[in-house]
């Protein structure tokens, strides 16, 4: 089976390999090389992971074949609009052209699904983890557990915010990290079915956005804070 996968180069000082057909599997690498050679084993554990959740899977891959068909560099821009240095301004992160491909119906059901099952996962840690764990303050680290949460919550409304799809603003969302989520996962649940069939592209800040682009930003931005937190809290990805 030929994966079609796009490369995303210098974020955050790494490059983020997507495979575009499965929103929610990628992988990262110092380089490219390394991050192509990372994919097809994300690949299986998409598969196993997608197994678990459902007795009607639609992912079974058979004598892989990975291909790279796009590549985009990011980069930071400054106020001005000018290219800025590391560490300053907003980032551009990836658009690639197959993010103007509409979603069909099918896709937007099986991406709800796997955001369901992810968002049941981060909460199931979020009940599991003793509250120590959760407050504590790691060493290196922007956030703690419950802060990571609701960043993820934050990053959800922002996604949304990029092509106007909704009017709630940040201080609208709840205090506590478990409502929080709570109230961004009703709007996606409401909203991304709307995607579907539409072909809509919008430029804001210099970068483009579109409902692919949204719904494969979210469901990554998610899984990789998951694995994030289990990081944190275990030691382990």
């Amino acid at each position: 089976m030929r994966v079609r996968i796009a490369m995303e180069n210098n974020i955050e000082g790494r490059t983020l390999a997507w495979a575009l057909d499965y929103p929610g599997c990628f992988a990262y690498g110092q380089n490219e090389a390394e991050a192509l050679i990372r994919l097809p084993h994300a690949l299986l554990a998409y598969e196993v992971w997608i197994k678990d959740h459902t007795q009607n899977s639609w992912v079974d891959f058979d004598d892989l074949e990975c291909r790279v068909v796009e590549r985009f560099d990011t980069f930071r821009m400054g106020e001005d609009y000018q290219p800025a240095h590391e560490g300053e301004g907003y980032e551009i992160n990836a658009w690639f052209i197959d993010d103007w491909r509409p979603l069909s119906v099918e896709e937007i059901e099986q991406g709800m699904l796997i955001f369901q099952w992810q968002r049941d996962e981060l909460l199931a840690g979020l009940h599991t983890l003793d509250n120590q764990i959760l407050t504590r303050d790691f060493p290196g680290q922007r956030w703690n557990i419950l802060g990571i949460a609701k960043h993820i919550a934050n990053a959800e409304l922002w996604y949304l915010s990029r092509m106007a799809l909704t009017s709630i603003t940040y201080r609208q969302l709840k205090k506590q990290p478990e409502e929080r989520l709570s109230q961004t996962a009703s709007l996606i649940k409401e909203i991304f079915p709307k995607f579907a069939k539409k072909v809509e592209v919008v430029g804001i800040e210099g970068e483009f956005w579109s409902y692919r682009k949204i719904l494969r930003r979210t469901l990554w931005h998610q899984r990789d804070h998951i694995d994030h937190i289990k990081q944190l809290a275990f030691g382990s990805g």
